[in-house]
């Protein structure tokens, strides 16, 4: 069993909500505090894991541009290597 732990709360308003939702699930103030507090911890982990995947996609999405640009354009037959010996001197 867990130690009682007191938490002062001095907003009516947060009382008068926890009171509501408490009454209409029939669950101690208590309950439906922990759970609101678990469900809120839970939407920002997700969130934050969103942002990161949103980063992961944006950098595969500047690497795929990246690359792309490393390849010859459509029609062009040489990157003009033949104009350079093996030391890169002009040929």
């Amino acid at each position: 069993m867990e130690a009682a732990m007191g938490l002062n709360i001095k907003n009516e308003r947060v009382h008068e909500l926890a009171r509501e939702l408490a009454a209409l699930r029939n669950e101690s103030m208590t309950s439906v505090i922990k759970k609101a507090l678990e469900n809120e911890l839970e939407r920002e982990r997700n969130r934050d894991d969103e942002a990161r995947l949103a980063r992961i996609e944006a950098k595969q999405e500047l690497m795929a541009h990246i690359r792309a640009m490393d390849e010859l354009p459509a029609g062009v037959s040489s990157d003009h290597s033949d104009f350079y010996d093996d030391d890169g001197f002009p040929a």
